[in-house]
């Protein structure tokens, strides 16, 4: 077993020679003076988004005052909204806080939406939530023993909600034997409270339950919280393969659609996938 280090008995020997040197003053009036390792996180951010949860990683810089390391004992957390709690949890740490220096610690949050909605029963998809996380970091402090160093955080965390998507209206070009050409009208609505900035648009048609193809988003688009926007997508499509059926409903002024795929965007939270499907009727102009 290895002897205590020179800085650890030096420091040690100090505070049982002031503990003795202090007659009737207590050993808590004398913890109280003392100088404690502060901590405050210099950073969050977002590590994984989808409709599922968020993680959040926060880094936490610990100082410590003393000569000797403090070995860290645990880390609990908790998260809330308003009051009401909706996550918390602990975390076994390895390593330790140098003497007289500074550590960036990491600390992940995993917010699963299942459990927000429980507790914050206003919440909706869509929402942005504001935040105080409350952190406790156990160090192991000698002569002293464990002490906490709490701290605490606040911030915003985005519920995501899938865009509404709908085949607003279906201009069809000449119907040859060999191609239909048509041109999709495709409404897309961000409901979110925050801007979406589309870089990926996969889309899949379906009418009167044929599939008849599928495009691609030509150009980045964006979608400010809550506004919708339209995008014509040209499609194409052999009569000989979707059948005589769905040519005489294309003649007709209605049409039953599906379209579905997913969507790709940016947001100032990190990036979000998004897949979205929407079964409707649709007008068919000529």
């Amino acid at each position: 077993m290895r002897p205590p280090s020179f800085p650890t008995v030096f420091f040690r020997f100090g505070f049982v020679l002031i503990a003795l040197l202090a007659g009737c003053q207590s050993m808590q009036d004398l913890i109280g003076g003392a100088p404690k390792p502060t901590a405050h996180v210099i950073g969050v951010s977002i590590r994984g988004l989808s409709l599922e949860n968020v993680v959040l990683l926060f880094d936490v810089e610990v100082e410590n005052p003393y000569a000797t390391s403090l070995p860290l004992t645990d880390l609990g957390y908790a998260l809330s909204s308003g009051g009401n709690k909706f996550l918390q949890g602990t975390l076994t740490p390895t390593g330790s806080i140098p003497a007289r220096g500074k550590q960036v610690i990491q600390l992940p949050a995993t917010v699963p939406f299942s459990s927000l909605f429980t507790a914050l029963k206003g919440v909706k998809p869509g929402a942005i939530v504001p935040y105080t996380a409350d952190f406790r970091i156990g160090v192991d402090v000698p002569v002293l023993g464990r002490i906490d160093v709490p701290l605490s955080k606040s911030g915003e965390l985005p519920v995501p909600a899938v865009p509404q998507v709908e085949l607003s209206s279906l201009a069809m070009g000449k119907l040859g034997l060999d191609q239909i050409k048509a041109s999709a009208k495709l409404q897309v609505k961000n409901t979110n409270q925050f801007p979406l900035d589309l870089t990926r648009l996969g889309i899949s048609f379906a009418l009167g339950g044929q599939e008849v193809g599928g495009s691609k988003l030509a150009n980045p688009v964006t979608l400010p919280a809550g506004q919708a926007t339209t995008l014509e997508i040209p499609l194409s499509f052999s009569p000989r393969v979707v059948g005589i059926g769905l040519v005489n409903l294309l003649k007709g002024n209605q049409i039953a659609y599906k379209v579905s795929g997913s969507m790709d965007a940016n947001t100032r939270f990190g990036p979000l996938s998004l897949p979205f499907s929407h079964v409707g009727n649709t007008a068919v102009t000529k």
